[in-house]
């Protein structure tokens, strides 16, 4: 799982000279603001497990069909019964729907936060503050730490999970008729 130091920032100056810092370790920082000071990020945050269920399915797609063509080839080798050949591959694409969807669902466990930890930053975020997150390496953690709080974080902590929006998927609206 992705781990992040996280720090609040008050003012965009300091989030910005802690971002600076970061970057010259080379690990890449995320700076997430209220989407109202033009940096691009709007939208409630992505709460851990929305995704699970539909990157499950698709894994589990992807997996059936990984094991189901190769199998398909290999059944119509073999020298049995077309009963048995019908049978077989009717099984075999289980393998791979069961192992994909596994797959998708260990996946989709990484994505987003924990629903404690995204009401307090989107209240964080609500009120004007910035923040940013880092994806180190756990020997560069305390120097990340020390840098974001000497720039000026109001608060520094480790998080599990990644930052990134919601996606808001928007319904058709249907037109009013004119008569």
């Amino acid at each position: 799982m992705s781990k992040l130091v996280v720090g609040v920032f008050d003012d965009l100056g300091a989030a910005r000279a802690a971002e600076a810092v970061i970057a010259s370790t080379g690990r890449p920082s995320t700076l997430v603001a209220s989407g109202l000071d033009g940096l691009g990020f709007a939208g409630p945050l992505l709460r851990r497990g929305d995704t699970l269920l539909r990157t499950t399915i698709r894994w589990g797609v992807i997996g059936a069909l990984i094991i189901e063509l190769p199998s398909l080839i290999a059944l119509f080798m073999l020298p049995v019964d077309t009963n048995v050949k019908v049978f077989m591959a009717a099984t075999v694409w289980k393998v791979g729907a069961i192992f994909g969807a596994w797959f998708g669902a260990i996946a989709a466990e990484e994505r987003g936060l924990l629903s404690e930890h995204i009401d307090e930053y989107e209240r964080h975020l609500a009120s004007g503050r910035y923040l940013l997150a880092a994806d180190v390496r756990w020997q560069e953690r305390p120097h990340v730490r020390g840098a974001m709080l000497e720039s000026g974080a109001s608060l520094v902590r480790d998080v599990v999970g990644t930052f990134e929006p919601q996606r808001v998927t928007s319904a058709r609206v249907k037109a009013p008729r004119s008569s």
